[in-house]
């Protein structure tokens, strides 16, 4: 039984120009670290704020416990064994927790040495109050300017990795970053029992143009129907380019019909944008197939082969320019 066609309601809308690159944003949230990775993210967050409660206390916690002992047991402890005490309180403190936690630490250890104090030199009591907060001040920076540090390696870390999955000619994502991106979407239909198409697009005369015109006029070819895929697409489909001179679109929560449609406008822009810039006698040809999971395949290589299989044997979707 031949199933009811369905057609995207957004897909007829989407032919605003400018809409470049706009698919980053659903590569960049579709291909975010796995559920362990996560799951490691949050466990170091939750360390973070015991580690940022804790820290600070050590201080204050120091100081008033060696003041509770002065007055519970009548002895006096001499500053020669509280201040050091406290000084190794506040930088542990600022070593663990940044800046202003420390300068907090340093307030309260201040506030513990003062009330503890067996001393009356004001001189002393104030040198020691102002060491205290220089500490405080300086090695809480130290930790700030190390965690930012760190913070700018994992940011350079994360873009390199985003730039490694990009064709450096499309800006699309390349065979690597496809791969990746089918394996999260398979994961994320198996789990909510939706479907997705997988379209595949090729680029016949590429070959031809570099010969009889430059290589210049080849990557033209390239760009512009890359240009074409991303106008026609939503933000949650996932262009490629996975070979040369052919493309893949994962097209979530679609059907046979809407593949049919997307990929339609898509070559019929790519005839339009085209003849603007192509030679005289040029020709290029674009063809289109199609796999739907889970009807075609279940698993990333069955539909890119089937995929494959029925380009082979597609006729082409048109030719460009007319009659050549």
């Amino acid at each position: 039984m031949t199933p009811t066609p369905m057609v995207r309601s957004d897909i007829l809308s989407i032919s605003i120009p400018g809409c470049h690159r706009r698919y980053r944003w659903a590569v960049e949230n579709r291909l975010r670290p796995t559920m362990q990775e996560r799951e490691r993210t949050n466990a170091a967050k939750r360390h973070s704020i015991y580690r940022d409660i804790a820290a600070p206390a050590a201080g204050p916690a120091l100081a008033f416990g060696v003041t509770l002992v002065r007055l519970a047991s009548g002895r006096e402890v001499s500053d020669a064994v509280i201040t050091p005490l406290l000084f190794a309180a506040v930088v542990i403190g600022a070593a663990l927790s940044g800046r202003w936690p420390a300068l907090a630490t340093a307030a309260l250890a201040t506030f513990g040495l003062v009330l503890g104090s067996s001393e009356t030199d004001p001189l002393r009591t104030g040198l020691a109050v102002a060491a205290l907060v220089a500490i405080a001040l300086v090695t809480g920076e130290l930790r700030d300017r190390a965690e930012r540090a760190e913070g700018a390696v994992e940011v350079a870390h994360q873009r390199l990795q985003r730039v490694a999955l990009r064709d450096a000619l499309t800006g699309l994502l390349d065979r690597r970053g496809f791969e990746f991106a089918m394996g999260v979407e398979i994961a994320r239909e198996r789990r909510r029992g939706g479907t997705f198409a997988l379209l595949l697009l090729d680029l016949s005369g590429v070959k031809t143009a570099n010969e009889r015109f430059g290589a210049s006029v080849g990557d033209t070819l390239i760009q512009v129907l890359a240009d074409a895929i991303e106008q026609r697409i939503r933000q949650s489909d996932i262009p490629a380019r996975v070979a040369d001179h052919q493309f893949a679109v994962i097209l979530p929560d679609t059907n046979a019909r809407g593949a049919e449609v997307i990929a339609g406008q898509i070559l019929g822009s790519f005839k339009d944008e085209l003849a603007g810039v192509a030679p005289s006698g040029l020709v290029a040809r674009g063809s289109f197939a199609f796999s739907l999971f889970p009807a075609d395949g279940r698993n990333a290589d069955e539909l890119l082969n089937g995929a494959t299989r029925r380009l082979e044997a597609a006729p082409s979707g048109g030719t460009i320019p007319d009659g050549a």
